[in-house]
């Protein structure tokens, strides 16, 4: 009886966030179909086998690492894991789905062109508003993982943007560090 229970929590409470799953697992695939195919895969095994929700971090953090991990393992043996999304109107139509506004196609070529972990953490922090921890523990990395992909992507927008706009590349600063006296001799 409480098994029951502790199941029909974990299917409220999946069925309550999955719009915010779907986008997700589309901006993972970079493609609709694909996305939401992995997403009713990724949901039955989390049903059917013992990927419980345990209580130990936000649920929504729970649900969406479940849906990376299990991206991840169909990865495994894939003729080209990290492909990029079919076709740029496509993934426009993808990001923009629940907007107003259209994005110009600088963006969308930016975020089509990045690689998945990197789009997922864009996805995470700023689409789902996730601390860097949260997203994190979603993406089973440390979080310093999470920013230095944060900063590879600005860095990647900003060499875009200038490219675009004919600006000088942006660079990143580099910190040094004082030398000690055995190293300075």
């Amino acid at each position: 009886m409480l098994q029951e229970s502790v199941d029909d929590s974990v299917r409220d409470g999946l069925v309550a966030i999955l719009p915010r799953l779907k986008r997700f697992a589309e901006v993972l695939l970079g493609e609709r179909e694909g996305g939401t195919a992995l997403l009713g895969r990724a949901l039955s095994k989390i049903l059917e086998e013992d990927r419980r929700y345990s209580g130990d971090v936000a649920f929504d953090c729970w649900a969406f690492g479940e849906i990376y991990r299990h991206w991840l393992d169909e990865l495994r043996g894939h003729a080209d894991p990290m492909r990029r999304p079919r076709g740029l109107r496509a993934f426009e139509e993808l990001i923009s789905e629940d907007q107003d506004v259209t994005p110009d196609d600088l963006t969308v070529t930016f975020l089509a062109e990045l690689a998945p972990q990197q789009r997922c953490t864009l996805l995470l922090v700023y689409g789902e508003d996730f601390s860097h921890e949260e997203a994190a523990q979603v993406l089973d990395c440390p979080a310093e993982t999470i920013e230095a992909r944060l900063i590879r992507a600005s860095a990647t927008l900003a060499d875009a943007l200038s490219d675009d706009e004919k600006l000088p590349p942006m660079e990143a600063e580099v910190e040094s560090f004082p030398q000690t006296s055995e190293a300075a001799q």
